[in-house]
This record gives structure tokens, sequence and C-alpha cells, in this order.
């Protein structure tokens, strides 16, 4: 029987290479009743191309007007609308991180609805870490066709045009 030759690299290395995992900052210490908050921005498109830090110092004013403390903000994308939000068609995302106490987002949620900047907004408690990564898949608009459901037919209804309607021509 012939000796067969062992290769040195390990048989994972052959696989798919995996994907490297977001990085995630470390969460600050917070003091005793304070909490860390994630809110995701929606502001007007244009305004964020012209000056997008006067955008972030805006959204910065708006948390420590309402009592919380900003810890950083990250610009994910921009995207057409589905319908017009304050006569605006195109949006830009922003994602931030703040530390507050519970009864200060009630506030903040309050000058973030007055604000001229913020078209809508989302906040929620932030419970896997400083991650602000952008999302797996950015879809485009085009990638949605004509209309509902990628275009063509009106419901999956199948139609013929021009021959006889199921009649034999002889």
């Amino acid at each position: 029987m012939a000796d067969v030759p062992v290769s040195s690299a390990p048989a994972a290395a052959s696989a798919a290479p995996a994907v490297a995992a977001a990085p995630v900052m470390a969460t600050p210490k917070l003091p005793e009743g304070t909490r860390l908050y994630e809110c995701m921005w929606l502001v007007d498109a244009n305004s964020g191309r012209e000056d997008y830090n006067k955008i972030v110092a805006a959204l910065k004013e708006i948390i420590e007007k309402g009592g919380g403390s900003w810890i950083n903000g990250d610009k994910w994308e921009e995207r057409r609308l589905a319908y017009p939000i304050k006569k605006k068609k195109r949006g830009l995302y922003v994602i931030s991180h703040f530390s507050a106490v519970t009864e200060a987002v009630t506030k903040i949620d309050r000058q973030a609805r007055l604000s001229d900047i913020v078209m809508r907004h989302m906040i929620t408690v932030d419970e896997d870490g400083l991650a602000t990564t952008p999302p797996v898949r950015t879809i485009d608009d085009d990638d949605f066709g004509g209309g509902f459901g990628g275009g063509g037919g009106g419901g999956g209804e199948r139609r013929f045009f021009g021959g006889g309607g199921g009649r034999d021509r002889n």
C-alpha cells in the first residue's frame, strides 16, 4: 500500500470564507437609572447632501435639549420614500445612539416631532451594543420594477390578446 501525502491545510479552509462580524463598540458605563437608546432618524435628503454636519448638529441638539447625552451617529443611506412625507420624495436615514433617563425619552420624542429637520424618527432601547453597521443588502429602487410585484400582469392573471378567444379558426 502506497503512502498518501496528507495535506497540512485544515479542511475548513476550503469552505467559503465566513462573513466578518460587525464592529461593535464597547458599551459605555452608564450612571444608575440611565439607559442606552438607539434612534433611527429620517431627514430630508437634500439637506443631508448640502450640509450633513449641520443635520448631525441639529439631531445632537434635539437629544441634548431633551435631557439625553449624544454618543454617536452614522449616516446609513439615502432612499426614495414610498410616499411623500412633508412634500419630500427622498429621505436620508441616520442612526444614532444616546443615553438618557427614561423620563427624558418623552421630551426627546417631543423635540423631534417639533423639529423642521426630522421627517420621521423611531427611538428604541439598545440592547445589542453600539453597532451602527448598514443593512446587509441595499435594495435599489430599480429592484421593484414598474409597479407592485415587479411589474407585468395584474395579480397573476393570464390574458391572451389577438386570438380567437379559444375558437378554432379553420
